[in-house]
């Protein structure tokens, strides 16, 4: 629990960066939808402007580009306790999933398991691996509808699974799953765990080194704060050496400039996972909202999300709406899912109001952030009990 001082400074702190947020201080939104989509933060719009100035003033912007998508995988990687090189930097997170799926061979380890709760994307990705790639789609299922246990995990794990590929966690219920416990299943039989961190990085204190994870993408879209069209992927030393991405472009070589080399070979550590010309600009952005992430805290976040997703399953049972999301703080995450009859309509009462939000799972889901007050939590629920109806 925070003690008096600490709550006085961080009060003070969410103000200041409450005025730093132009769509709290410029338009008095409640921004309860970090899980869709974070508010532009001031220190992104000066970022991005500052993208254009290297654009327009320098002759040839590549060096300063490069240097920024450069510190865009060090901030990245410094929040997972990551090297660098460890990181790639890809358009999405969808981009990411295929180019280690590119790597796998699936004659002799043709398993891959998801879980019932992922974002669509993940199990639309592997059918098509299925029908096309003769990948066998094994599916881990949750017990409560809220969260995946380690032991689901390990009665869908067999000697022929190649991959685990699960979300941190569950976008439409805010569930947590336990990274470590499948990794030590999923590896006792000789296969990788692949995070989705989409919905936790930033909000949920990671350790690929600690978790034994062996790969993990992301994208800043979200909690981190940074904006859409890029994303990271983090693969394991060991693991990027021994697999080859049938998908290779010119920053996936060893030789970026090497144009006239016949038969490329593949860079060393995770850039072999890399493609095309990268994001610069979108770097430049996501570096803006990863640096406040840092100097907030991962762990003075993941104290402030924990407390405003604890007030709001409280405030809205109180209110007689049943909860979609765990209740117990370890295995939650940044979003509450309110069950609600017609929720489309109940969320566009909302956000007329200003209090963003999204649906998902016949619900609203509200997800905070580090610069929610209680008074956000309070207005949105109050507004929600007049515009839904419990189911």
């Amino acid at each position: 629990m925070q003690t008096p001082r600490v709550l006085i400074a961080m009060t003070l702190q969410r103000s200041e960066w409450r005025d730093a947020i132009p769509a709290i201080s410029e338009h008095d939104r409640i921004h309860l939808n970090n899980c869709s989509a974070s508010p532009l933060p001031e220190r992104g719009r000066e970022a991005r402007r500052e993208c254009e100035r290297v654009w327009i003033e320098e002759p040839n912007p590549w060096e300063t580009w490069l240097a920024k998508v450069n510190e865009s995988k060090e901030r990245f990687a410094s929040l997972i306790n990551a090297e660098p090189s460890q990181v790639a930097v890809l358009s999405c997170a969808t981009q990411a999933l295929a180019q280690v799926a590119s790597a796998l061979d699936y004659d002799e380890r043709d398993e891959v398991v998801v879980s019932d709760l992922e974002f669509p994307t993940v199990p639309q990705f592997w059918y098509a691996q299925e029908q096309k790639r003769g990948a066998r789609l094994r599916v881990a299922e949750s017990e409560d509808g809220l969260r995946v246990g380690a032991d689901a995990y390990a009665d869908a794990i067999s000697d022929r699974t190649n991959l685990v590929c699960t979300a941190h966690a569950y976008s439409f219920t805010g569930g947590l799953m336990d990274p470590k416990a499948v990794a030590d299943e999923v590896h006792d039989r000789g296969g990788y765990l692949f995070l989705d961190a989409y919905q936790s990085i930033g909000v949920v204190p990671i350790d690929v080194e600690e978790q034994d994870i062996d790969m993990l993408t992301a994208g800043t879209l979200k909690f981190l704060m940074g904006g859409p069209g890029i994303a990271f992927l983090y693969v394991d030393d060991d693991v990027a050496a021994g697999l080859e991405p049938a998908n290779m472009g010119w920053f996936s070589v060893d030789d970026i400039f090497g144009f006239e080399t016949e038969k490329p070979n593949y860079a060393p550590g995770a850039r072999r996972f890399e493609m095309g010309t990268p994001p610069a600009p979108n770097a430049y952005q996501a570096s803006a909202g990863m640096s406040i992430i840092e100097e907030v805290g991962v762990e003075t976040v993941r104290e402030e999300v924990v407390d405003h997703t604890a007030h709001l399953i409280e405030a809205a049972q109180e209110c007689g709406f049943s909860v979609r999301t765990p209740r117990e703080d370890a295995h939650r995450g940044g979003v509450v899912n309110v069950q609600v009859a017609e929720p489309g309509a109940a969320a566009e009462r909302l956000m007329d109001d200003g209090i963003c939000v999204s649906t998902r799972a016949g619900g609203v889901r509200f997800s905070p952030h580090f610069y929610t007050t209680e008074d956000d939590v309070r207005t949105a629920i109050d507004a929600l009990e007049e515009y839904a109806t419990p189911v």
